[in-house]
């Protein structure tokens, strides 16, 4: 066997492996034999037929595909044993030749090799800490929205007003739609999320008025059919109810915070400290992010494509189930949010670069400073996540390991400390920062960070543990 070994940027190694005509003989005599075993051939038993009256009736290309996957393993796995590779993920095959006749096997495979990380400055970095204040705006906003949500819709007999919740008999007719639309019963805000025109025709009418009016449907219009489609809309009013927000009173309070909270003072009181907490945990997170990306900026990071290919389509799988859940396609999804389908796979590919640099560069500051896990680093943090759970230790690793997900928590373990000390060691510079009023609740943590320690915070010899 012939092996020629071409290095390649990225982390990779071109092989072009030829096999000897012998073994290509046997390969495709083995695959003819195999086949033979289910060929029908009048005047013989199936199985019995011999190989030359077989050969006719098999199509060559299925002999081809056979014969190359009895080759391709065994010459692959000699290949890298004669070049000492180690590979880090599966090769990208591709056939150069492959004849029915005494020629030699010729196929080429592009092979991912370990990442390579040489680590600049990682110690003593200087990083800014915002401190966010959180102005009184930030909690009367949260009050506000919270006592919205409190609202009540008392029926009202008067003409619909802006704010009104109307329950309405609607029919849409689009010449696009053959049949007649059918009047259905819909509830519907007045000053909501509805088609231009809408509002303006419905404010106005009583319970049983019937009122007809034409409408053209947005470009951005969800279902894709009705995008710039002309509709006459049909609505009869069945019910008014007029939104009542309650008032900011101590009863109010205690109400919505299930008794937690006495006062309205005591309320805005625990608001504030959930959001210094959101916020706190914010700067948190930006510290994280900063000190990484300097890292990143001053080192040398090398990786096979694979590793992003792979990364991508992990997170496209779960956008997907994200737009199935929500029923709309990527392409609505891209409208929505004022952007594009392709834009939006772009970003997708960024991110997941970004994740696996910072991964890198994590699990490089491991291996130089030994930072190891130890079980029980893996149990106090258990015990942690337990506690805040409010269940036990042993049932929440009982849970884990059900899972298979006791190696992802192990490497957000592992995270978690090389994060200790790469902040331990960074001078930080505080920077007051006035929250934005963006609500109190808890913030959701960064994608590129629960999916680093999950998955890419250790160096390791495949591409992960998950996969």
């Amino acid at each position: 066997m012939q092996v020629t070994k071409e290095p390649l940027d990225q982390c990779q190694v071109a092989l072009t492996i030829e096999v000897e005509e012998d073994k290509v003989v046997h390969a495709v005599d083995r695959a003819y034999r195999e086949y033979a075993k289910y060929v029908n051939v009048p005047g013989f038993r199936k199985g019995k037929a011999p190989l030359q009256f077989v050969r006719q009736r098999i199509p060559a290309s299925d002999v081809r595909q056979r014969a190359a996957e009895l080759l391709v393993e065994p010459a692959y796995a000699e290949a890298l044993k004669e070049h000492d590779i180690t590979p880090y993920a599966q090769p990208k095959l591709e056939l150069i030749q492959l004849e029915l006749e005494s020629k030699p096997f010729i196929f080429k495979a592009v092979v991912p090799l370990p990442p390579k990380v040489e680590l600049g400055t990682y110690k003593g970095l200087s990083v800014d800490k915002p401190v966010y204040e959180v102005p009184e705006s930030v909690i009367d906003n949260e009050i506000d929205r919270r006592r919205e949500r409190a609202a009540e819709y008392p029926k009202v007999e008067r003409p619909v007003k802006t704010g009104d919740l109307v329950i309405a008999d609607i029919a849409a007719n689009v010449e696009i739609r053959p049949t007649m639309a059918e009047p259905r019963a819909t509830m519907i805000e007045i000053g909501g999320d509805n088609i231009p025109g809408f509002d303006d025709n419905v404010i106005g009418m009583s319970v049983d008025d019937e009122k007809t009016f034409p409408l053209t449907y947005p470009a951005e219009y969800p279902e894709e059919d009705l995008q710039g489609q002309d509709a006459e809309f049909t609505v009869k009013v069945k019910e008014v109810r007029e939104k009542q927000i309650p008032e900011l009173t101590d009863e109010l309070a205690k109400k919505l915070t299930e008794g937690r909270a006495e006062t309205v003072a005591s309320w805005r009181e625990e608001l504030r400290k959930d959001a210094e907490s959101v916020m706190g945990r914010r700067s948190e997170q930006e510290v994280e992010t900063g000190i990484i990306d300097q890292i990143a900026q001053v080192s040398t990071i090398s990786y096979p494509p694979v590793l992003v290919d792979l990364e991508v389509e992990d997170d496209l799988r779960d956008l997907k189930q994200q737009l199935d859940r929500a029923q709309i396609t990527l392409e609505q999804y891209a409208q929505r949010n004022a952007t594009t389908s392709e834009a939006i796979l772009a970003n997708v590919r960024i991110e997941a670069e970004k994740r696996i640099r910072a991964g890198l560069v994590l699990g490089e500051v491991a291996e130089q400073e030994k930072l190891e896990v130890t079980d029980d680093d893996v149990t106090a943090a258990i015990a942690e996540q337990a506690s805040g759970e409010n269940t036990t230790p042993a049932a929440l690793r009982a849970l884990l390991e059900s899972r298979g997900t006791i190696n992802s928590f192990r490497n957000r373990v592992q995270t978690k400390k090389v994060l200790d000390f790469l902040r331990g060691s960074a001078i930080m510079k505080e920077k007051v920062v006035s929250a934005q009023a963006e609500g109190t609740e808890p913030a959701e943590e960064p994608k590129a960070a629960k999916k680093e320690a999950a998955k890419k915070s250790t160096k390791s010899k495949k591409v992960s543990d998950d996969q």
